[in-house]
């Protein structure tokens, strides 16, 4: 079988999953509550340059809050229901099975860039509109492209760790300011930058704000940035994820969580 094809089964399994026990839909019900809150600020400081942030910062949190919250839970949640030795046994890598489960995840959590954006027009009558929508459109497939690839290595990360809650509850707000999620990553210290660069996050946050103003004229320097940082931690989370199996087998723990 085909890596494509694992992983597209891999979805269609996630899918079956989620209509059985749809608490990784959660994000969805999160998304609103961020979008009021924001934009109530926003509008109670009469901030109307800030309306796109506040609209674009709760689909982008959705999508790390998916890839985080349920990434460090597919291998211990397969363990407790029997599907990890199954999957072990089957002459399909692991990494591909965990990507594929991923993606669908982050596919729920994209929904969230189109919660915020009904809830600012009916419930703020702040209507975004979006000056390139086709670079907008690009902006938010790259992002999940780049989230999937994240969302794989942070699995088998938290997956290998011994301090898996520790690490999902301490992962989320560093990477909201490093990603520039909820300021420009131009308004953060300047010793701040380095590490924001390597954080997928802050490259696509600044590619749909200049999607939503249209003055994106460095966007395939963004582009590259988000693919190549997305394949670099695929690439290394299906290398961790078969170091992870490997040992298993080695130690006979398998079964055993």
């Amino acid at each position: 079988m085909s890596t494509l094809r694992a992983m597209w089964h891999a979805a269609l399994l996630q899918v079956a999953l989620t209509r059985r026990d749809p608490e990784h839909a959660l994000i969805l019900l999160i998304a609103p509550m961020q979008t009021t809150t924001m934009l109530a600020l926003t509008v109670t400081e009469h901030r109307t340059d800030a309306v796109a942030n506040a609209v674009l910062a709760p689909g982008l949190i959705g999508l790390w809050v998916a890839a985080l919250d349920y990434a460090g839970r597919i291998v211990p949640e397969d363990r407790w229901a029997g599907r990890f030795s199954p999957m072990v046994a089957a002459p399909v890598p692991l990494g591909p099975v965990v990507a594929g489960r991923v993606a669908m995840v982050v596919l729920v959590g994209a929904a969230a860039f189109a919660e915020s954006w009904l809830v600012a027009a009916l419930g703020f009558g702040r209507v975004l509109t979006v000056a390139d929508p086709a670079l907008f459109v690009l902006a938010v497939a790259v992002t999940c492209l780049a989230t999937v690839g994240t969302a794989t290595l942070l699995s088998a990360v938290l997956t290998v760790s011994r301090a898996r809650d520790v690490l999902q509850n301490s992962l989320g707000y560093p990477f909201y300011i490093l990603g520039g999620i909820l300021v420009p990553v131009a308004v953060l210290p300047g010793w701040l930058h380095p590490f924001s660069h390597v954080v997928f996050l802050s490259w696509s946050a600044e590619l749909l704000r200049d999607a939503v103003h249209g003055n994106a004229h460095g966007w395939p320097r963004s582009v590259a940035a988000i693919l190549g940082l997305g394949a670099a931690a695929m690439a290394a989370g299906l290398w961790l994820t078969g170091r992870y199996v490997d040992q298993a087998r080695r130690n006979g723990t398998v079964g055993f969580a």
